[in-house]
C-alpha cells in the first residue's frame, strides 16, 4: 500500500546534480517492466499525494502525470528504493499500454535471429496469466450469452456455475491418478477457470484469493486450520 509520507524515502534517495533520480515502473500483477522515466522531489511528492505515477519531463521541463493526456494512467501501489539509493521503483496497476507507441511496455524491442525486432514488450511472470484471465472474465458480465460462454454462465446464475465447478472438480479427481500429465493439467485449468467465474459472480476477484494465500504463506497448515476452527 502506497504511503502518503514520502519524506523518509526522499531523504534516503541520491538525486543527481540536476535534482533527478531514475524511476522504473513495474506492473504489480504481471511483473513486466512498463517504462523508465525521471522524477524529482516534487514528482515524488505528487505521486504519493495522488497515487498516480508522476515524473519530471526533461523535454518539457515540467511535472508529468502519466496518462493525463493519453488516459493510460498508472496507479502506484508502492514506491521502493534500491540498496544504493540511486534508483526508484514504482509498483503500479497500469491502465492500457504504457508506451507512446502503443505497446504495453516501452521495452518492446530485442534481438532475435540477428535482427532487432519489435513486439509488445517482455512477457510477464507465468502466474500473471491468472490475473489476465480474471480481468477478461470480469469484462464478460452483462454481455451477450450467445456470443460468450462466460456471459452465458453469468446469465444462468449460481446453479449453473456451481454445477460446472463440481463437474470440473470431479474430472480433475478422476485424472489425478492416471499419470496423464497433460490431461490432468487441462482438467486443473478447467476447475480454476470455473472457480474464477464463480468468484466474479459472487463479487470477488482473484486478488482476494492471492491476498489470502499471502496471509497463509509461511504458516503451518495445522496452525492455520486450527485458527479457523477456533473462530
Amino acid at each position: 500500500m502506497l504511503s502518503p509520507d514520502i519524506e523518509p524515502l526522499i531523504a534516503a534517495a541520491k538525486f543527481e546534480e540536476n535534482g533527478l533520480i531514475p524511476v522504473i515502473s513495474q506492473d504489480r500483477r504481471t511483473g513486466v517492466v512498463r517504462m523508465f522515466a525521471w522524477a524529482n522531489r516534487d514528482a515524488l511528492r505528487a505521486t504519493a499525494r495522488t497515487g498516480l505515477a508522476t515524473f519530471w519531463s526533461r523535454s518539457r521541463n515540467a511535472l508529468w502525470e502519466k496518462g493525463a493526456t493519453s488516459g493510460h494512467a498508472m496507479k502506484v501501489r508502492d514506491i521502493r528504493i534500491d540498496c544504493d539509493g540511486d534508483v526508484l521503483l514504482y509498483v503500479v496497476d497500469a491502465d492500457g499500454p504504457s508506451c507512446h507507441e502503443g505497446t504495453t511496455s516501452c521495452f518492446a524491442r530485442s534481438v532475435k535471429e540477428g535482427a532487432l525486432v519489435s513486439d509488445d514488450g517482455p512477457p510477464g511472470v507465468p502466474a500473471s496469466i491468472v490475473s489476465q484471465v480474471d480481468q477478461v472474465i470480469a469484462s464478460r458480465k452483462g454481455q451477450d450469452g450467445g456470443k460468450s460462454y462466460v456471459a452465458s454462465l453469468f446469465a444462468k446464475g449460481f446453479p449453473k456455475i456451481e454445477e460446472k465447478i463440481r463437474e470440473e472438480a470431479g474430472e480433475l479427481c478422476e485424472s489425478l491418478p492416471t499419470g496423464d500429465d497433460a490431461h490432468t493439467a487441462h482438467e486443473a485449468a478447467d476447475l480454476i477457470f470455473h472457480a474464477m467465474v464463480g468468484l466474479q459472480a459472487a463479487g470477488l476477484n482473484i486478488d482476494s484469493v492471492f491476498t489470502e494465500l499471502e496471509r497463509r504463506f509461511g504458516v503451518s497448515g495445522h496452525v492455520e486450520k486450527a485458527s479457523r476452527t477456533k473462530g
